[in-house]
């Protein structure tokens, strides 16, 4: 039985690790869970598992909750979340979305606790930092993100096979059949409209900058211990080859799958054993796969995240502050598709350079979001 403290268990990531859970009760206990402020799901996953810690950060929305298990003791606030970081887990599932699972993180790396990593914010803002005290601490960071993941499977479950490359593919997202010219006009309803994948609302506007690719190049680099040149990116429109590894005799592997995230989920949780998903299996007859090269013209945000990267220090993490806020924004139509990348070009030419730490990562993200809020008055 696999003890999971699951944190983000009501978003989109985590709905589908409880589906996990479900469908394999003899091999998966929940015994801890937590969330931001999403208060009814919240209650209804407190009741149906009875975790031993549930986590809810906003109190408001905490004090709506009417029924509470006798065995489950509930905290709320800003800093909740570390509690559901609990001794009794075997791992701690990080679904968190955005910076704010990285001090979660941190502490279960601390405790000794592996670590699948749904949140790629938490490497791209503190990879350097995080990795070192994963090997330090012995802790396993394991991919559940689907390109990850394939990767992983590639390179048969390790981080320390040779490679001569990392083949990252992009859906392209929404916008991947307009111009810049159409997509400046399109709203957040617009960019939500992914052709294959079904996720929530940051990381699918994320998809439709291209921004999203750009985390994944960055958290590529941290997790398999890569230079930037031998990590790639390509648009693939099908979404059947997940990612792809070369090697230094020219083989190249790929994983292709059904796009759905419940398979590297469930992975992550049971490598390398394989146990049924009920995702639908996948069939090649009559299918065409296409590839063709990131436009950085028209997806700016996927050459600034590798900018920032290349920049080093804390500018990572400020790219990242910036996109979250802006697309924040761009969610309340309060700004257009390509003030992303303008607001996010601001916050690192503002951002001051600092070395990589807990304390100065919390200073850069709340200092970024501030240089995009005070750029929207501009704007």
């Amino acid at each position: 039985m696999i003890k999971i403290a699951l944190l983000g268990s009501t978003g989109s990531i985590g709905r589908q690790v409880i589906s996990t859970v479900e469908r394999h009760p003899d091999k998966f206990q929940i015994v801890s869970i937590s969330a931001n402020s999403s208060y009814k799901l919240f209650e209804e996953q407190m009741n149906k598992f009875k975790p031993k810690i549930a986590c809810l950060t906003d109190g408001l929305s905490a004090r709506k909750i009417t029924s509470i298990p006798p065995e489950t003791t509930l905290y709320t606030g800003e800093n909740s979340m570390l509690h559901a970081v609990t001794e009794d887990a075997d791992i701690v599932l990080a679904a968190v979305s955005g910076f704010a699972g990285l001090p979660a993180v941190v502490e279960a790396i601390k405790m000794g606790k592996n670590v699948a990593l749904a949140n790629k914010e938490t490497l791209v803002a503190g990879g350097e930092m995080v990795m070192r005290l994963a090997k330090e601490k012995g802790v396993k960071i394991i991919p559940v993100d689907s390109e990850h993941s394939a990767i992983f499977q590639c390179l048969n479950f390790s981080t320390q096979t040779p490679f001569k490359k990392l083949i990252l593919t992009a859906s392209g997202g929404a916008f991947r059949n307009y111009t810049k010219q159409e997509i400046a006009n399109f709203k957040a309803s617009e960019a939500l409209k992914h052709p294959n994948w079904q996720m929530g609302k940051k990381i699918t506007i994320d998809c439709a900058t291209l921004l999203n690719k750009g985390l994944e190049v960055i958290e590529a680099c941290h997790l398999y211990n890569a230079p930037l040149e031998k990590v790639e990116a390509i648009v693939h429109p099908e979404s059947i080859i997940h990612s792809m590894v070369e090697f230094e005799d020219g083989a190249v592997m790929a994983q292709l799958g059904f796009p759905s995230m419940e398979i590297p989920i469930q992975l992550a949780l049971t490598y390398p054993e394989r146990y049924p998903t009920g995702v639908p299996f996948l069939s090649l007859a009559g299918k065409t796969l296409n590839f063709k090269e990131i436009d950085e013209d028209k997806y700016p945000c996927f050459p600034l995240a590798l900018k920032s990267f290349e920049m080093g220090y804390n500018f990572a993490c400020a790219m990242n502050s910036a996109n979250e806020e802006a697309v924040g924004l761009y969610l309340q139509d309060k700004i257009g598709f390509y003030d992303i990348p303008r607001l996010i070009q601001y916050a690192l030419e503002k951002t001051e350079k600092l070395e990589v730490n807990l304390e100065n990562l919390l200073y850069t993200d709340k200092f970024a979001r501030a240089l995009v809020r005070e750029k929207l008055e501009k704007i």
